[in-house]
């Protein structure tokens, strides 16, 4: 049970959700038994926020059902109107322990991303300031995707790509807890080989030197049409 909740986006600003279908699985109840559930108190999960969905994927003939989106609050509501079954209890318990797990994470990586910002500007201002690095604008630019190649091992387009990440946000909204560390520790690095005042190709052959710091494997973005 370690996949019972998911996030809206992979932005700071997600919110954490589970579905009905997931409900049905690990609770050993039937998915038609589940949504009629939630249909019949509906009004009373409402209350809760919006309650969106998305159709199924149609397994050969047949309509698709509605995969129901659950807040945290929502989701505990709907298990208190099923039989307390074991495996009802034991998925309770596991759901409730996520939840608080991946608020957790999500609150990490928003205080981690405050304390990037300042030190995001500290070092464009080492960067400005250097004078091994002369005048050329592209620096900027060129030590961004370092960056981000030192510290995740990836190339920055396809970062946003896979993640789906609009050319107006930043990239710093949609990183991990444990990226943004591995983002910061590069900046740190950089920030000191400026001070020894190395100039970009001596700072890019440091770096390579001790490799990626934490290495991530990206996939393609699967969408789904969620309606409300």
């Amino acid at each position: 049970m370690n996949d019972l909740v998911t996030l809206t986006s992979q932005r700071l600003d997600a919110e954490v959700y589970t579905t009905g279908d997931v409900i049905a699985e690990y609770a050993e109840i039937k998915t038609k038994s589940v949504n009629e559930l939630i249909r019949r108190y509906k009004l009373d999960l409402e209350e809760f926020g919006i309650l969106p969905f998305q159709k199924a994927e149609i397994q050969g003939r047949g309509q698709p059902h509605k995969i129901w989106h659950l807040n945290e609050e929502q989701a505990m509501l709907v298990i208190t109107y099923l039989d307390n079954t074991r495996p009802v209890r034991q998925f309770k318990k596991a759901l409730i322990k996520q939840f608080s797990a991946m608020k957790r994470e999500l609150i990490l990586r928003q205080a981690k991303f405050e304390l990037g910002k300042e030190f995001s500007k500290s070092l464009h201002e080492a960067i400005k300031e250097s004078p091994a690095l002369g005048e050329h604008g592209h620096l900027y630019v060129n030590i961004n995707k370092l960056v981000y190649k030192q510290a995740l091992g990836v190339n920055v387009n396809e970062l946003r790509e896979a993640r789906d990440i609009p050319k107006t946000e930043a990239i710093t909204h949609y990183l991990s807890s444990s990226e943004a560390d591995a983002i910061k520790r590069v900046k740190q690095q950089i920030r000191t080989l400026l001070e020894m005042k190395m100039n970009y190709q001596q700072i890019k052959q440091a770096l390579q030197i001790q490799g990626v710091i934490y290495r991530i494997e990206l996939q393609l973005p699967v969408k789904a049409s969620v309606m409300q």
